[in-house]
């Protein structure tokens, strides 16, 4: 506006000399020339004034969403296949403020969806205390299905202690967090890992006896899949289906109860450990070869290096991976793009190491067990004969 007012003035002047002589065009051009330095004036006054006006202040950021807020919209994402994977762990993050909203998902109308709600209640343990009355009415309710995943996922929350096997004394014990045993289940052939399967039973797979069995707290056999060559890990999944490594075979397998093979990975080179995680893919630990992770329609997404005689791996809540190698008797810990994501940690002849929430580490190291606390210190340790098997 300035400009456009110094033009008029400019042009006025010009006007004034081209009409020289005329006295009422001179006294026209001195009238606007006097109007055009007013405006001047009022605009360096008015843009004065604005420059010393304080700036507009910004919106106040939006508050960030309360644990509960989260962990709702976490279980909406267990839903959405691309979200799926990060929705299971970051619910596993949060602890006891999943449980509420984890509990009203087990009630979802599609199987799937409530499948994978009772999945990672289990995997919550102790935090999914806040839905055990709900899960109770589910085991006594009508519905198979849900009747058997709900005693799936009351196991592993009220599971206390710790459940070691040893191959060579062909034992697998139940010790409270005292150190007292409370169950033992012996007269196992090769017995390599053991885990709840609801109802108060245990699983446990045998090496020597080329099986699988399940067994009640009376130390009944109530259930057994047989023809396997050297099973080595195993896992009960809440819709009572059964994941076998079957490494002889070189295969990983998903029985149903009744024993029918709903789902096979061939051609593998010697398969120790499979886990089958909450958002349908497979983490396969191949003892010959390296740890690779299938999608749910068995499409690998992810694999690292050869690694030498690895034998177990743990998909943890920040998305790496935690890894047992016997031969280096090392445990790594590799991020999403298979590197090192943390200094390993050595244990001769390592055979299995898990970590819990609160950064504790359980290792069978084929001597012993220990318990190593969140900065590595031990602070338990128990011998064995070939202690190969731990769950808590």
């Amino acid at each position: 506006m300035v400009a456009q007012a110094r033009d008029l003035a400019i042009g006025a002047g010009a006007r004034g000399r081209q009409g020289a002589g005329s006295s009422a065009l001179e006294a026209v051009t001195v009238a606007t020339m006097h109007r055009v330095r007013s405006a001047v004036l009022v605009l360096a006054v008015v843009g004065a004034a604005a420059a010393q006006e304080p700036p507009t202040a910004s919106p106040a950021p939006a508050p960030s969403p309360s644990p509960a807020q989260q962990a709702q919209r976490l279980v909406r994402q267990l839903e959405l296949p691309e979200h799926c994977s990060a929705a299971w762990r970051g619910l596993l993050a949060l602890g006891p403020v999943a449980a509420p909203p984890l509990t009203a998902a087990t009630s979802d109308p599609r199987p799937e969806i409530a499948l994978r709600a009772f999945h990672v209640l289990g995997l919550l343990g102790a935090d999914g205390e806040q839905a055990l009355p709900r899960l109770r009415e589910h085991a006594a309710g009508k519905d198979k299905e849900l009747a058997y995943a709900a005693a799936w996922a009351i196991d592993r929350i009220e599971f206390r202690g710790r459940l070691l096997t040893d191959f060579q004394t062909g034992k697998v014990e139940h010790f409270d967090d005292a150190g007292q045993v409370i169950r033992t289940i012996d007269q196992l052939k090769g017995p390599w890992h053991a885990e709840p399967a609801g109802n108060g039973r245990i699983l446990v797979s045998e090496y020597t006896a080329r099986c699988v069995r399940e067994i009640d707290s009376l130390g009944t056999e109530v259930w057994r899949h047989g023809g396997l060559r050297q099973p080595y890990h195993v896992q009960r999944l809440p819709n009572g289906h059964t994941v076998i490594s079957d490494a002889g075979n070189n295969q990983v397998i998903e029985v149903s109860r009744d024993g029918a093979v709903v789902w096979q990975r061939t051609s593998l080179k010697r398969p120790v450990s499979a886990q089958r995680l909450p958002d349908g893919h497979t983490l396969i630990v191949e003892q010959a070869g390296a740890v690779f992770e299938l999608d749910e329609k068995g499409v690998e997404i992810w694999r690292t290096e050869p690694l030498g005689c690895a034998m177990r791996a743990q998909r943890l809540n920040n998305g790496n991976t935690l890894i047992t190698l016997h031969d280096g008797g090392k445990v790594l810990e590799l991020g999403p793009d298979a590197k090192e994501a943390a200094p390993p940690f050595e244990l001769v002849h390592a055979q299995v190491a898990l970590r819990r929430r609160d950064g504790h580490t359980l290792l069978a190291g084929t001597k012993c067990w220990i318990e190593l606390d969140a900065t590595g210190k031990e602070i338990w340790r128990r011998s064995g004969k070939y202690a190969v098997g731990i769950y808590w």
